[in-house]
């Protein structure tokens, strides 16, 4: 396994290394984050009608209900989405990522060919972070 760690005497630390990877995870969960967001609110607009149209035919005294019932659906989804993190209690997607997302670190750290890519994509971008101006490192 390839030592992740930068070469000795480098001033770019393993944390900046992880939170490259940690990034890369974040930007890849948030783009299907978006898609489903997307093809649920597809889902909702028609169905919002369907549910008005129900409680006008069908409603009796309440013709509401059904879009009610619509919006309480839409919040569940938009919390259990937690699409900019702001839900932190167990009943979100992000509890049911975690596992993978563990899976997926420990694969980066421990599989070879994954490390040692890593491990050069990382020299590249060290590299290219110390040539920056006014950087100080």
């Amino acid at each position: 396994m390839a030592d992740p760690s930068p070469p000795s005497g480098d001033p770019i630390s393993t944390d900046v290394h992880t939170s490259r990877l940690q990034l890369l995870w974040d930007v890849v969960l948030f783009q299907f984050k978006l898609l489903f967001d997307g093809v649920r609110d597809l889902l909702l607009s028609p169905l919002s009608i369907l549910a008005a149209i129900f409680g006008m035919v069908a409603g009796g005294n309440d013709p509401q209900q059904y879009f009610r019932r619509l919006l309480r659906l839409g919040r569940r989804t938009e919390v259990w989405l937690n699409l900019f993190g702001h839900h932190r209690h167990e009943g979100t997607s992000d509890r049911m990522i975690d596992p993978l997302r563990e899976r997926v670190f420990t694969e980066a750290k421990q599989n070879p060919w994954i490390s040692r890519a890593g491990n050069r994509l990382n020299e590249q971008l060290d590299n290219v972070n110390r040539q920056r101006p006014g950087d100080g490192a």
